[in-house]
């Protein structure tokens, strides 16, 4: 609320003249002798009402000043209103014979409350009605008022008053000096509640940002998860369709150099997908990893092979030491590769052509084996560089690196292509290994070094078991049954796995898939989940349904790879998941392995 205005001084004069603004004449009379007792009890009361609702303490303070002034009414008149031109006193609390005009308001430069206001001092008016047409009508008549300014920082916040309607009762300066004791105490107060209530509306809207913030979120991470499985439907078609046409052209080199040019850039698309994903997971953190018993030659075997063809592309010459010998550890295969897969391709990314890359694998045999919290002992600690003689990266961006969607502005890798999630997502995957990543690099060719420290380190198994990843050879013919609604994806696929052996029907729907599968007694059964009418999971509940059907083992397929997916899946009775693009090979494994019974757990 902006200061009141002064009200003009010729209105002052004439209520002076007319004997209406009376204070000279007031603070002449006699004072009576103070009553502190009473005043403290008052003010004591007036404290504890300060933890009540604010209608409730204003009241509070309007009954504090009648009783302490004997008045006949009292109250309290606010200021209100944006601007000085349209501000009117409203009557907030009133106690007394006036009570029944709680509510009323009056104009600021009409009433002697803005007279007050502009004297800023108390003020006595005798029958002001007779100057103020405001309080013309006001019953009972009023003998005198004293008006005191309600104080504030940014300027008064309204007044505090008292009427007497008795002749026989006049105020003196003990009413002024209680009255403005009273006003003090209501300023403060009103001070604080205009800061609650601005830092609940504050409050309130913060809210109202931080809520649309969180459905942005949701709806941002839906729009990715569907984007990712629409992505992924074409994907299937096309990479099934690469993999038949390898075979069928088997003989013709030049035929199947532009299939293998066609195969790498759909792996390339894939793991922008899956990048795409896991951006996604990592904002909620929802990705997780599955550790097993594994060889580090083969984690690092299997990055490297998935970023070759960048290798090769540039000329780059890729060196491997420390994997000499077997290295075994505790760790996600997957998740651990994918790392250094990342690693290495921005490192491919970053080098300019004929450059130099270097991993390096190392452990730590002087670190002591520590006893865990639960009970076994931990895992030695594992060092792997990568270090290249590329462009480095620039000091400003390195705090940055890690951050999802970071980009250098090379054009070198702007022109290969990525998200700026790469390197988030392992930091990630590096953090629940209990381990750390940190990158050195300056500007000016000086190249970068990545460094991992992860305590996965099998040091029982150092020379115990040969590698458990033998290549998985090519299955004994089945019966399949492949049921997807995407007509070129369903061909794809039926067309490659005709051409490895296998006898394959096919449908495009769930209630044939049904019928059919009952009749042709499929060994495999590939499902797609996300089909119109009858449902994947609906088809999957209805083969289990039937004993007859117990044998055939039926394997989810879908765009969707969260755990809550792949549990449902699990529910409705699909032994696998799969997620598409199909990894022919993962099918391929599940076809070798399918004897003697199923394999236990989802893929």
């Amino acid at each position: 609320m902006k200061p009141a205005q002064p009200t003009a001084n010729t209105d002052i004069e004439r209520a002076r003249v007319a004997g209406v603004l009376a204070t000279e004449a007031f603070l002449r009379r006699p004072a009576r002798a103070a009553d502190h007792l009473a005043e403290n009890d008052v003010l004591l009361a007036l404290v504890r009402a300060l933890t009540g609702s604010p209608d409730a303490l204003l009241q509070s303070f309007a009954s504090s000043a009648l009783a302490l002034c004997k008045a006949g009414s009292a109250g309290i008149s606010l200021l209100e209103g944006a601007s000085a031109s349209d501000a009117v006193f409203r009557w907030i609390a009133v106690a007394g014979l006036c009570e029944g005009l709680a509510g009323t308001s009056t104009e600021r430069d009409e009433c002697p409350c803005g007279m007050t206001l502009a004297l800023g001092t108390p003020q006595l008016f005798e029958r002001p009605q007779d100057f103020f047409a405001c309080l013309q009508d006001t019953q009972p008549e009023v003998v005198e008022g004293l008006v005191v300014p309600i104080p504030a920082a940014e300027g008064p916040h309204g007044a505090i008053w008292v009427i007497s309607h008795d002749p026989a009762h006049m105020f003196d300066p003990e009413d002024a000096r209680l009255l403005t004791h009273i006003a003090t105490l209501a300023g403060a107060a009103l001070t604080h509640l205009n800061a609650r209530r601005r830092a609940s509306e504050e409050a309130a809207v913060a809210e109202a940002a931080r809520a649309q913030l969180e459905e942005s979120e949701v709806r941002r991470e839906e729009f990715i998860a569907m984007l990712g499985h629409e992505l992924r439907n074409p994907m299937s078609p096309i990479e099934s369709a690469i993999g038949a046409s390898k075979h069928l052209c088997a003989s013709n080199d030049e035929a199947l150099g532009v299939l293998n040019v066609a195969q790498r850039q759909m792996r390339h698309l894939r793991t922008l997908v899956d990048d795409l994903l896991d951006a996604a997971r990592l904002k909620h953190g929802k990705v997780a990893i599955r550790r097993s018993n594994t060889s580090l030659n083969e984690i690092v075997f299997d990055a490297v092979t998935a970023v070759n063809h960048h290798v090769e592309a540039r000329k780059h010459v890729l060196t491997l030491h420390g994997i000499d010998d077997p290295v075994y550890v505790r760790a996600d295969h997957v998740r651990l590769s994918q790392v250094l897969g990342n690693l290495l391709s921005n490192a491919a990314k970053y080098t300019p052509a004929g450059g130099h890359i270097e991993l390096n694998v190392a452990s730590l045999p002087e670190e002591p084996l520590t006893t865990g919290a639960s009970g076994k002992d931990n895992y030695g600690v594992v060092v792997i560089t990568i270090t290249d003689d590329g462009v480095g990266i620039d000091p400003g961006m390195l705090p940055h690196v890690f951050d999802l969607f970071a980009q250098s502005p090379s054009s070198n890798a702007r022109a290969e292509g990525g998200l700026g999630i790469g390197l988030a997502v392992a930091k990630r995957m590096v953090e629940l290994h209990a381990g750390t990543i940190a990158i050195g690099s300056t500007r000016g060719g000086s190249g970068t070094t990545v460094t991992l420290h992860l305590p996965i380190l099998d040091r029982k198994r150092s020379t115990l078991e040969p590698s458990r990843r033998d290549v998985t050879p090519m299955p004994a013919p089945a019966r399949l049954l492949l049921v997807d609604d995407n007509r070129d994806a369903l061909e794809a696929l039926k067309t490659l796995l005709e051409v490895q052996g296998h006898k394959v029907v096919a449908v495009d729907n769930g209630r044939d898939a049904v019928e059919l599968i009952r009749s042709w007694l499929p060994e495999v059964a590939v499902v797609d989940v996300g089909m119109p009418g009858m449902d994947g999971f609906e088809v999957a509940r209805a083969i289990r349904s039937h004993v007859e059907l117990s044998s055939v083992m039926i394997v989810a397929l879908t765009g969707y790879a969260s755990e809550s997916d792949k549990s449902r899946a699990l529910a409705a009775g699909f032994h696998y998941h799969l997620t598409k693009p199909l990894s022919i090979d993962k099918l391929n494994y599940l076809l070798s392995h399918r004897s003697g019974g199923m394999i236990q757990g989802l893929v």
